[in-house]
């Protein structure tokens, strides 16, 4: 591909964005969302309803707060339901790399294994490691805390959305997300660079793959060879987002529910999860929570292409009137708002 045709392209992809609601920029799409939530922050008199959402918590399981602790917390009721999670520990990088060798040594763990930051940000940072030296070389680029995480194969991941209401003994299921982890497969012929611009989809946020991939971008991908280009289940890292409310179950609600129940006072939020067999998840067995968002996280189902932005906005409208009826009620029978 040559400079001019990838100069057109991402022409083409920049043109993409702008006509997509699905690819604006958070700070553009949020704004009639922010609206809503200043508008029922007046109902209530106050922009603190929401924080009273999850009381049991840190911070109501928002941006921020530590994995390992929510994890933790969720394993120590539901162990079956739960990806195994370790917080490493040290100063550098050299204490980080040893504290990871000596846990997997205790822990009998094999590669490969996930590294992410214990406070997560839309999936950055998040690396499936495959040995020593991948380990010792991800601490050389992130600085913060850093959780080790069981890897879960899958292959298939969803967003199971959850609420209940403090006066009702039986929660019900928001939204679930099926999320789709895009690839690109070789041809014998093209760079993975050439097959990400050349892609029908790829294209659009191709500068984000190619900096993923800096290091592979001149490799010539053989020919049936299938390149993933995410391995986080998050939108904003270029995971691929569709409606999965068919997988709702009666079955599925009732585990949900009870995993929820076993936190303390948690009442709304999304559950990312790994499993195997969408028969599986139907059936709510045989899956592991990877991640809890609280109460502002999104119904991620939102970004299904065939939605409209109308669409959108309705479901995260509906979204925030549950949260602050949440947290009006939970307000109301005294409980302590996360700090």
């Amino acid at each position: 591909m040559t400079a001019g045709q990838k100069f057109h392209r991402r022409l083409q992809g920049q043109f993409a964005r702008t006509c997509n609601w699905e690819f604006w920029p958070q700070y553009i799409f949020y704004i009639p969302v922010a609206f809503k939530i200043a508008w029922l922050s007046l109902r209530h008199l106050s922009l603190r309803v929401p924080f009273y959402t999850n009381p049991g918590t840190v911070n109501g399981f928002q941006a921020g707060e530590s994995k390992a602790f929510s994890l933790g917390k969720l394993h120590d009721n539901t162990p079956e339901f739960v990806a195994q999670s370790w917080l490493i520990e040290g100063e550098t990088k050299e204490e980080k790399t040893a504290h990871v060798t000596r846990l997997r040594k205790e822990e009998k763990i094999e590669f490969p294994v996930i590294l992410k930051p214990d406070c997560g940000n839309r999936g950055s940072g998040v690396k499936v490691i495959h040995n020593d030296e991948e380990v010792t070389s991800y601490f050389g680029e992130i600085d913060a805390p850093v959780i080790m995480q069981q890897f879960v194969p899958g292959p298939r991941e969803a967003g199971v959305f959850y609420y209940r209401y403090p006066n009702q003994d039986k929660g019900q299921l928001f939204a679930i997300t099926e999320k789709v982890f895009p690839k690109v497969t070789g041809d014998g012929k093209k760079t993975l660079e050439e097959l990400i611009w050349s892609d029908e989809r790829a294209y659009i946020i191709a500068d984000k793959y190619c900096g993923r991939f800096k290091n592979d971008l001149q490799k010539v991908v053989a020919e049936g060879e299938d390149w993933q280009l995410v391995n986080a289940g998050n939108h904003a890292q270029g995971c691929i987002f569709y409606d999965g409310w068919p997988l709702a179950t009666p079955e599925l609600t009732d585990c949900m529910d009870k995993i929820a129940k076993g936190l303390n006072e948690f009442y709304f939020g999304r559950f990312d999860i790994r499993y195997e067999k969408d028969e599986d998840l139907k059936a709510g067995r045989d899956f592991k929570i990877l991640e809890i968002n609280g109460f502002a996280s999104e119904a991620t189902s939102i970004y299904d292409p065939k939605y409209s932005v109308i669409h959108a906005y309705k479901t995260l409208f509906r979204q925030w009137d549950i949260v602050f009826k949440i947290g009006a009620e939970n307000r109301r029978r005294k409980c302590q708002a996360p700090t």
